[in-house]
């Protein structure tokens, strides 16, 4: 986990492979949390699936692998979306970066090449200019990219996201909220695989409260 929680979930990700039973019948308070005031979701018609990330995240580039295919899975009563953190001014422009990719529909291939590029080759991007040069050696329009970027629409998204994961209490990454009412997180259960299966949990949870009314 990043930065606030970076030696804690260090420890706990050390050891990827073991199984954790508390994923197969998760616990409230141990593989959940349940948040004291529920935060408002964009869809109300949809479960709301967040998944918190940081591009400078060792650990949010490994869930990545586990997360993406089961994203493309999800039902069309779920609404999935990834909310960029920047813990201080200084990791901003990667929010912006990742809004600018999606406006401009190139999610899919260039969030994984940027994820690779921080985390795999360790390279240097301290600002949108550095970003836009390496993600244009992979063959995206710099000029496109640093409009999208500067946009107003990337920094008013850029600066709800911050809103967001505050209002859900976020302190480290990668960390997974459903629907507005619980958090669980790969460091909570025990693995990355751990963590999805715990989502599926919450999401039936919300679908058979939603039955009931």
């Amino acid at each position: 986990m990043l930065y606030r929680r970076e030696i804690l979930s260090a420890a706990a990700l050390l050891l990827p492979t073991i199984s954790f039973a508390s994923a197969e019948k998760p616990v409230q308070g141990v593989d959940y949390t349940v948040l004291a005031t529920p935060v408002q979701t964009q869809n109300p018609q949809k479960i709301e699936v967040l998944t918190f990330f940081a591009y400078t995240c060792p650990h949010c580039y490994t869930y990545e692998k586990v997360l993406e295919p089961w994203v493309e899975k999800l039902p069309q009563d779920v609404q999935f979306r990834r909310v960029p953190v920047a813990w201080n001014d200084k990791y901003a422009h990667y929010s912006q970066a990742y809004y600018a990719l999606e406006a401009l529909n190139k999610i899919d291939p260039y969030h994984d090449i940027l994820f690779n590029a921080v985390i795999k080759e360790g390279k240097e991007m301290p600002n949108l200019e550095a970003i836009a040069d390496y993600l244009a050696s992979q063959g995206l329009n710099k000029d496109e990219f640093l409009k999208a970027a500067k946009s107003f629409s990337a920094k008013t998204k850029a600066d709800r996201a911050y809103k967001t994961w505050n209002a859900y209490h976020i302190d480290g990454t990668p960390t997974n909220a459903v629907n507005g009412k619980y958090i669980t997180a790969p460091h909570m259960v025990g693995t990355r695989e751990g963590a999805i299966e715990v989502m599926d949990f919450l999401i039936q949870k919300e679908r058979d409260a939603r039955a009931k009314k």
